[in-house]
C-alpha cells in the first residue's frame, strides 16, 4: 500500500463495456480494484459520455468512438492518428501517474511529451510486440509491398517512449527489453478469481464438453478448431457424446470473422455439433458458460497473454492450446499440468481432445492444478504489483 492514494489516469482508445477487447477489460477491472483500495482512477479515451462505473473511478471521454470502428474491431492508420491528435484533450490536472497501453503506438510520443512537461510519470503496458509478425498480419500486396515494415518500424520506435515499460507476459517483456535495452518487468493481466469460482457453481451440467470464448478474428484460428471438431464428431467418442447430449463445442464471442465462421459451420454440416452462442451480455454469463465445459480450447496463433484460458482455469476447466511462437498461453498453461499443448493441426488436435474426453481422472487432476494456478492472478494481487510500480515512479519523479 502507498503512503497516500494515487490519482491514476488510464488512457486507451476504447473503454469497457462499449468495447469488449482485452485491454479495455483489463483497465476496467484494474480501475475497480484500485478504486476499492482508495485510489482515484480516470478512464480516458473514446466513450459516449462521462460516467462513474465504480467508487473512486470515473470515465472522462476525449471523443466518441465511431460505431463503424467498434463493429469492425480493427484499427486503421487513420484511427491511430486520430487518437494521437486527441492526446492534447486529456485533462492531466491533479494526476499523479498516467498508464497507457502500447497499442496503437502513435499516441505514445505525444503523451510522453505532455507527461514529461508536467513531470508526471508515464507507465506503458505492452500487451504484445509483433516484430516480423507484422508481415503475416499485413501481408505484402500489389499497392503496398512493404507496408508491414512501416508498421514494424512504428512499433519499434514507440517502444522507447514512457518513463517505464512493463509487459503482461515474459514473451512480450523480452521483446520490448531488447528494444529499450533495459530490463522490463512483467505485470500480468488478472481475473476476479472469487467471482468466477462462485459463478462456476452455477454452470450448466448439460453444456457441450468443449468451449471457446473470445474475439472472432482470423488469428484465433477458430476454423482449425471447427475442422478438429468435425473429425472428433466422426469418432466413436464423438458420436456417443452427440447422441447423449447434442453439441460437442460451444463458441462464445463476436467479431469480424463471425459471418465466415457461421458459413464454415453450414458448409461442413456442423450445426448439430457446434453451438454458436455468439456474444453473451455480461462477463458473468461467459464465466458460467465456460465453467460447464470439460475442456477449454484456445487454438490461437497470437496471444499476448491469454485471458480466456486463465478464466477457464479459474472455473476449473483445463485448457488445450496450440503451440505458436507468438503466443504467451504456455506461460499460463503448463503442458500436462493445467492443460496440454498441441501443434496447430486439426488431426492432432482432434486426437488429443478425443483422448482427454475419455480420461476423466486426468481431466480432474488438471482441473485442480488449474484452479490453484489461477488463484495467483486475482486482480488484488495484480493491483499490488501495479501500485508498487506506480508508487516508485512517482517517488522518483518527486525526489
Amino acid at each position: 500500500m502507498t503512503e497516500r492514494p494515487l490519482r491514476w489516469l488510464f488512457f486507451y482508445d476504447c473503454i469497457y463495456p462499449e468495447s469488449l477487447g482485452g485491454v479495455e477489460h483489463r483497465n476496467y477491472e484494474l480501475a475497480r480494484e484500485l478504486g476499492r483500495i482508495g485510489h482515484e482512477v480516470v478512464l480516458s479515451g473514446w466513450a459516449d459520455g462521462p460516467g462513474a462505473p465504480h467508487p473512486n473511478v470515473r470515465v472522462e471521454p476525449v471523443a466518441r468512438a465511431s460505431r463503424r470502428y467498434l463493429a469492425r474491431g480493427r484499427r486503421s492508420g487513420v484511427e491511430a492518428l486520430t487518437l494521437a491528435s486527441q492526446v492534447r484533450r486529456i485533462a492531466l490536472e491533479g494526476i499523479d501517474i498516467v498508464e497507457a497501453a502500447n497499442i496503437p503506438y502513435l499516441h505514445l510520443p505525444l503523451l510522453a511529451g505532455r507527461c514529461r512537461r508536467r513531470r508526471i510519470p508515464l507507465l506503458v503496458t505492452w500487451h504484445e510486440h509483433w516484430g516480423r509478425y507484422w508481415r503475416e498480419h499485413r501481408p505484402p500486396g500489389p499497392f503496398s509491398p512493404g507496408m508491414w515494415r512501416f508498421y514494424a518500424l512504428c512499433e519499434h520506435w514507440s517502444a522507447r517512449f514512457g518513463t517505464q515499460a512493463v509487459a503482461v507476459s515474459r514473451l512480450t517483456a523480452d521483446r520490448v527489453s531488447r528494444v529499450r535495452d533495459e530490463s522490463v518487468d512483467v505485470i500480468p493481466n488478472g481475473i476476479p478469481f472469487e467471482r468466477i469460482r462462485t459463478l462456476a457453481a452455477e454452470s450448466d451440467a448439460n453444456a457441450p464438453p468443449l468451449v471457446y470464448a473470445g474475439r472472432l478474428i482470423p488469428e484465433k484460428r477458430i476454423d482449425l478448431l471447427l475442422d478438429a471438431t468435425a473429425r472428433l464428431a466422426a469418432t466413436e467418442t464423438g458420436r456417443r457424446l452427440v447422441a447423449g447430449g447434442g453439441a460437442l463445442l460451444r463458441i462464445i464471442g463476436g467479431g469480424p470473422a463471425e459471418e465466415d465462421l457461421r458459413g464454415h459451420i453450414e458448409r461442413e454440416n456442423l450445426s448439430g455439433v457446434v453451438d454458436f452462442a455468439g456474444r453473451l451480455p455480461e462477463n458473468e454469463d461467459v464465466w458460467r458458460a465456460i465453467a460447464g465445459a470439460q475442456v477449454a480450447v484456445q487454438p490461437s496463433a497470437r496471444e499476448g497473454f491469454g485471458l480466456f484460458p486463465l478464466e477457464a482455469m479459474a472455473a476449473g476447466v483445463p485448457v488445450v492450446h496450440c503451440r505458436s511462437p507468438n503466443s504467451a498461453v504456455s506461460e499460463l498453461v503448463r503442458d500436462r499440468r493445467e492443460g496440454w499443448a498441441v501443434d496447430p493441426d486439426a488431426g492432432e488436435l482432434a486426437a488429443l481432445l478425443e483422448r482427454l474426453l475419455e480420461a476423466p481422472a486426468e481431466l480432474a487432476a488438471a482441473s485442480s492444478s488449474a484452479v490453484e494456478r489461477a488463484a495467483g492472478y486475482d486482480w488484488r494481487q495484480v493491483a499490488d504489483k501495479v501500485i508498487e510500480t506506480g508508487t516508485e515512479l512517482v517517488r522518483r519523479e518527486r525526489a
